[in-house]
């Protein structure tokens, strides 16, 4: 049977959220608190979330991306797992909610970004606000949101991720490694997964 690593990237190949670091620090911080509270609370789609954190966002491309590139940090043991796959012939796909324009910048920055795929949104950097072109527009049967169950190939599916966007894909993989609001949306209905602490432990656990 044919393996795929499914990883998300905000918080889980970096450290820090960078959706939302970048909203609260570029943008508007109480808007982004404003819907960030409507997520956590239900009362707001993760699509109307990302698009209302990104509109007060007027910076430059180029100028976040510096930013980014000096700040932000990779879980440890990334590059490994990357090249780990590659000798075993796993498949390494990188999931986000995120915009090309800022993970590909640090997937080149770690000389990986030619040995993943990468699945993510899209982003126009205008001057009256950044606006975000979403990837995926069908809604999910499962979760009623546009979300990542639909980017699972057919094989084994392990899943890597920390936060809303990964709920309804993790419900669907085989084997889960999880950290933050993903593992708490997890144990609370008893579903079973393993605490993801750096690449390197993922590695050895596979």
């Amino acid at each position: 049977m044919s393996r795929t690593l499914v990883v998300d990237f905000d918080g889980t190949v970096t450290r820090e959220d960078l959706l939302d670091t970048i909203a609260s620090r570029f943008g508007d911080p109480v808007v982004y608190q404003e819907v960030e509270d409507g997520l956590d609370e239900g009362r707001m789609p993760l699509r109307e979330v990302i698009t209302r954190e990104f509109r007060p966002v007027r910076k430059p491309l180029e100028e976040v991306v510096r930013w980014e590139l000096e700040n932000v940090h990779i879980r440890p043991g990334f590059g490994e797992l990357v090249e780990l796959a590659r000798k075993r012939g796993w498949r390494f796909v990188i999931v986000s909610s995120g915009f090309h324009e800022l993970i590909e910048p640090v997937l080149g920055r770690e000389g990986v970004l030619g040995a993943v795929e990468l699945r993510a949104n899209r982003v126009e950097a205008r001057r009256e606000g950044w606006l975000v072109r979403f990837r995926v527009s069908d809604i999910c049967e499962v979760c009623g949101e546009p979300c990542k169950r639909s980017d699972l190939p057919e094989g084994e599916i392990v899943y890597a991720g920390d936060s809303h966007s990964d709920y309804c894909a993790a419900l669907a993989a085989d084997r889960v490694f999880a950290i933050g609001n993903l593992a708490r949306f997890l144990a609370e209905r008893k579903v079973g997964y393993e605490r993801l602490t750096d690449f390197h432990a993922l590695a050895f656990a596979l």
